[in-house]
């Protein structure tokens, strides 16, 4: 029940209509309690984060998600419906995004333990992606990564840069070249389908891909400024530019992300102007790694610093829509919407906006050695420990549902949102996304002289 008080005062005033007097309603138990509530205001420590990290590691494990040790791939997590019986609408799509997201955090668990059950899972989860989901046909499409198991012929070119930055970070940190042509089939298929400007459109779908087709994606701009559908693609294209060095990553990215910073900040929004901001973090600190631009250092700054506008103390980053114009403000249950309903509701996104930032502000403070980077991290890291659910139900404990009430403590869901209601999990999006940047926090002293390294190499490695 959400929120917990005012679900406990409406049952009071029925019960108290009913039968015409005061009726003295016992507290009735609670499913979850947070992080939060364990952490109090004690600081901080590597041991709770490591915990918390674990407990998510578990969830993954234990709710269903992981199938056969991911060698059958993963489910793309829990569905907004919980029905009269009390039980959850589990959704059992086997997503390329999700699935390789989750290889995150099992290999960068295997790398702050040695645990080789995490290892292992990591392994099978990568090659569960590479071996299902990407098109090995010659021809035009030769690379398209798919979406889902239901979706073959649709390919979202950011999903698709999530699905593989997992093994891009690991041929980086681990100085493998392991399966790396296999992400360099999948990006030459982005690139080739990507507009003059530097942007892709928000999908594409391969009936559609006609050869007249393929020539205008390539020859006419994408028109699509949006952090949302194209950021997370550069950041890809970004790092496969320092594995390999093949110029045209690199062109693309700087293309791509200049058209974006040129609109900047009237990107194109889905749900949220905060979204937007997040989801810039990581691509514009790998943009700088790879150019080393004072102009690219300036964005990622700006950012950043545009960010801080909408921090609340606990921790989490607010939604916020200057001029609401952000495109997913739906009717109530007209499908999928923004949770958004007036600027300064105390609401934390955790599916489209605060979940990139574990990673974000580690990646940004590795790469430019700033602190005030690290310390971003440190409270969003603390907010991530308080939000955590922690439950007798094994669906739910040691995750981060859809959205978190900032005040209340709670977690929240916006009536107008048919599609990600309040008791939503993402496995890949939200759940893998916040566990690796975490587990990358711990792994600072082993993670930061690479990239130092790299920075003051003459060239890029192979």
């Amino acid at each position: 029940h959400a929120p917990h008080s005012r679900v406990h005062k409406l049952i009071s005033f029925i019960l108290n209509w009913l039968y015409g007097t005061e009726v003295a309603l016992k507290p009735f138990p609670r499913s979850y309690r947070v992080g939060s509530e364990v952490l109090g205001n004690a600081p901080l420590t590597d041991a709770d984060i490591r915990r918390t990290a674990e407990r998510a590691l578990l969830w993954i494990k234990r709710s269903g998600i992981l199938l056969q040790d991911g060698a059958h791939g993963a489910r793309e997590g829990l569905g907004t419906e919980v029905y009269y019986t009390g039980h959850q609408r589990v959704s059992r799509y086997l997503r390329a995004d999700c699935i390789g997201e989750l290889a995150f955090p099992f290999w960068l668990h295997y790398l702050l333990t040695g645990d080789e059950g995490s290892k292992r899972t990591s392994e099978h989860l990568t090659s569960y992606v590479f071996d299902h989901y990407v098109n090995r046909e010659q021809g035009p499409l030769f690379g398209m990564m798919r979406w889902t198991d239901q979706a073959w012929g649709v390919c979202y070119q950011d999903d698709v840069a999530r699905a593989i930055l997992p093994q891009l970070f690991r041929c980086f940190y681990e100085r493998t070249d392991s399966r790396l042509n296999e992400c360099e089939d999948v990006l030459q298929f982005l690139v080739r389908t990507t507009g003059t400007d530097g942007t892709r459109p928000f999908r594409t779908d391969n009936n559609k891909l006609t050869a007249e087709e393929l020539e205008r994606l390539r020859t006419t701009p994408g028109n699509l400024p949006s952090a949302h559908y194209n950021a997370y693609y550069y950041a890809a294209l970004c790092i496969a530019y320092r594995l390999t060095g093949r110029t045209e990553y690199r062109r693309t990215a700087i293309k791509g992300l200049t058209t974006i910073m040129s609109t900047y900040p009237n990107t194109k929004r889905e749900h949220s102007q905060t979204q937007e901001l997040c989801r810039l973090i990581m691509p514009l600190s790998w943009l700088y790694a790879v150019t080393g631009d004072e102009l690219h250092l300036q964005w990622l700054y700006r950012v950043a610093r545009d960010l801080q506008k909408y921090a609340h103390p606990s921790g989490a980053y607010l939604e916020w829509d200057d001029g609401y114009t952000a495109s997913m403000r739906h009717k109530a249950g007209a499908g999928e919407s923004s949770l958004l309903c007036r600027n300064g509701d105390p609401v934390a996104d955790l599916l489209y906006s605060n979940n990139w930032l574990t990673i974000g502000w580690m990646q940004a403070y590795l790469i430019t050695g700033d602190s005030w980077f690290k310390q971003r991290w440190t409270e969003t890291a603390r907010f991530m420990v308080g939000a955590q659910i922690i439950s007798d139900n094994p669906l739910i404990d040691g995750a981060w549902a859809r959205a978190f009430d900032v005040e209340r403590n709670e977690v929240f869901g916006s009536p107008a949102d048919a599609g990600w209601g309040p008791w939503a999990i993402e496995s890949g999006w939200t759940v893998a996304e916040i566990t690796s940047g975490l587990f990358m926090g711990l792994l600072e002293s082993k993670l930061k002289p690479l990239h130092w390294a790299e920075r003051f190499s003459s060239s890029p490695s192979s």
